[in-house]
């Protein structure tokens, strides 16, 4: 089957992608359905391999629907949040046609396809895909054989079911809780994580996620929102960080108007905000002193005594909070309360960071260019093996946030329809092998080329030195004038971003001295 630009294809050394050959899937659809009635979720995760080659987005879906009422869809693959709606739609149309299947045919620009029982009470699942451009009737043909393969599967799954004793019976619902919705992971660490919050999603008890920056510890925290019987209603995440420390209070436990200077109208506070849903409360280490035993009389009491007014007020929410600092030196240190501690990390999660769960590097790098591709309206080919490799072994000090950021910029700078390489990538994370190797690859054969390659060197290597302060970088290399510098970075083509320091804003920032 021809892949569309923006569905992506790992290229092995001699640049021949590796394709999904039809055959395999029905032979991998038909094993699914030999082996035990839980298997209609595996039936539904072979067809998903399919729609991931023609379809820029897909979600894949459980159901559940009681005689007479509407379906009910819990999300838990591939869709964003703002996705979710016309995926519902198409799934519950899908729901209430004839045999529930929606045959796709050529120029078709969506694809949904759904497999359940036929008794009263019945579950399922569905999966729903956004296609890159119009199926051809190739496609089509593909996809409606393989639908075609996973009904019957699934039937031989319920027929084998039904044989069975029901104490051996196992509901779908348990084969779909290793999974978290929003994230992207193969890993046994991360599967740990989601059995974790299959486990306590719905309880009362206050979470704490532990974990580096940028490993998810947010995305954990909407998924146990998102999982939990509380997920019709708000999900209020707070910074500890993002605000002065003389403001968090107000911030989180409201005001009333002319509480204090500046107080012009009433603010019922994140707290209050999050009635009847989570509360998340993020780096929970840096919230001040001070304010710790107001937060502790929350957790323990459930009341919220909102500034300016006489009487607490009972709320009722499921508060999670996430740190990426030890909490226990914090408190041996005296930054950090321990009877707080002991309330907030009643139940804790661990979200390890990238560099111990390599696994996950080659499905995050996937769901990424395809995310950043569709957002930016980039369609590239795909990436090479070589690159994955080199990825996959750097360290990612940044984590996955690290990694989102690696691969927007690598879908920006590559050309459309060509497949990311290895001289598209951050020389940071070259082995310096590598690095030589593109180096001597790159020095040009003609004498203008040459002088103007070794110009861009000494110019990006003296930046490098000086932090990127164009003033110091000019007096350097005797330019006289900022002036100067900025003409030859864009002659040169130089993008100063490539090198700053990891903690500034992406893009072109050339910072000057003040005079």
């Amino acid at each position: 089957m021809s892949n569309s630009p923006s569905s992506f294809a790992f290229e092995d050394s001699n640049t021949s992608a590796y394709q999904l050959p039809l055959a395999s899937m029905v032979r991998a659809l038909c094993k699914a359905a030999t082996t035990g009635p839980d298997l209609l979720y595996e039936v539904m995760l072979k067809l998903t391999l399919m729609i991931d080659t023609t379809a820029q987005t897909f979600g894949l879906a459980t159901w559940t629907q009681k005689l007479g009422e509407r379906p009910r869809l819990k999300w838990v693959e591939g869709l964003n949040q703002d996705e979710i709606a016309d995926a519902e739609t198409a799934v519950t149309g899908a729901l209430t046609a004839p045999n529930r299947i929606i045959e796709p045919k050529s120029g078709d620009q969506a694809i949904c396809l759904v497999l359940g029982s036929a008794s009263a009470n019945r579950e399922g699942a569905a999966i729903y895909g956004r296609c890159v451009r119009p199926l051809t009737a190739n496609q089509a043909r593909e996809i409606r054989i393989l639908s075609d393969v996973a009904q019957l599967a699934h039937a031989h799954v319920s027929l084998k079911g039904d044989q069975q004793p029901a104490a051996k019976a196992q509901p779908l619902s348990a084969v779909a809780a290793s999974t978290l919705p929003g994230m992207v992971f193969n890993s046994r660490a991360m599967s740990t994580v989601a059995h974790a919050v299959e486990r306590i999603k719905d309880s009362e008890s206050t979470v704490l996620i532990t974990g580096e920056s940028g490993t998810g510890k947010e995305l954990v925290a909407r998924a146990i929102h998102r999982l939990s019987k509380r997920c019709l209603a708000e999900f209020i995440p707070f910074n500890c960080t993002a605000a002065p420390a003389d403001l968090i209070e107000s911030m989180l436990f409201g005001h009333c108007k002319g509480a204090f200077t500046g107080a012009h109208a009433d603010y019922e506070g994140m707290i209050r905000a999050a009635e009847g849903g989570t509360l998340f409360l993020d780096e929970i280490g840096d919230l001040p002193l001070a304010l710790q035993p107001k937060l502790l009389r929350f957790l323990q009491e459930g009341e919220v005594h909102t500034l300016g007014e006489r009487a607490p007020r009972k709320v009722k929410v499921r508060v999670v909070a996430a740190t990426h600092k030890d909490l226990e030196r914090e408190i041996r240190e005296g930054r950090f309360r321990e009877d707080l501690y002991y309330r907030v990390a009643s139940l804790s999660l661990h979200v390890p960071p990238l560099r111990e769960r390599p696994e996950d590097t080659a499905a995050l790098i996937s769901h990424f260019l395809t995310h950043f591709a569709r957002r930016n309206d980039r369609p590239i080919a795909g990436i090479t093996a070589e690159a994955i490799n080199i990825l996959q072994n750097y360290s990612w000090p940044g984590n996955v946030r690290e990694l989102a950021a690696e691969i927007e910029r690598l879908v920006l700078y590559t050309d459309e329809g060509t497949y990311i390489a290895l001289e598209h990538l951050n020389e940071r994370m070259l082995p310096e092998s590598a690095r030589h190797a593109l180096r001597t690859k790159e020095i040009p054969a003609d004498l203008d080329h040459l002088l103007e390659d070794f110009e861009r060197r000494v110019i990006t290597e003296t930046l490098k030195r000086h932090d990127c302060n164009v003033a110091r970088t000019s007096e350097a290399l005797g330019l006289g004038s900022r002036q100067t510098l900025y003409k030859k970075l864009k002659r040169l083509a130089i993008d100063v971003g490539d090198f700053l320091q990891e903690d500034t804003e992406p893009g072109l920032q050339l910072r000057a001295e003040r005079r």
